[in-house]
Parts: structure tokens; C-alpha cells; sequence
């Protein structure tokens, strides 16, 4: 063990059963976790809907080339 004045002393309490059964405790995690999933949902929405638009855009480049050579 290394008690030199630069080591960092991290001193933490045993988790008890007490701690696991705090139904507030769950009820944070559980809502840390749901705003997590919520976020990654909200990114996954917006990169889809961006290459939605890419889609559109080309699309409507092809339409406008059609339409010239016509």
C-alpha cells in the first residue's frame, strides 16, 4: 500500500443492503437509464430524418435534370 503524499486517498462506503432496497435510488437510475434511451432515440431520429432530406434533395435534382432534357 502506498501512503506517499501525492497518492489520492479514496475512501468509499461498503454498499449495503439498505442502499440497494432506497426506492429513490431506483427510481434515479431508472430515469438516468429511460433519459439515456430517450437521447440515443432523439439522435438516431434526427441522422435518419437528415438522410431523409439528402434523399429529397437528390431526388429533386433528378426530377429537374428530367425535366431539361424533355
Amino acid at each position: 500500500m502506498n501512503l506517499s503524499p501525492m497518492a489520492p486517498v479514496v475512501r468509499t462506503r461498503p454498499a449495503t443492503s439498505k442502499d440497494a432496497a432506497d426506492p429513490v435510488s431506483k427510481k434515479g437510475a431508472t430515469f438516468d437509464l429511460q433519459a439515456k434511451v430517450d437521447a440515443e432515440a432523439e439522435r438516431e431520429r434526427e441522422v435518419l430524418e437528415q438522410l431523409m432530406l439528402a434523399q429529397l434533395k437528390f431526388e429533386d435534382e433528378i426530377v429537374k435534370k428530367w425535366i431539361e432534357m424533355i
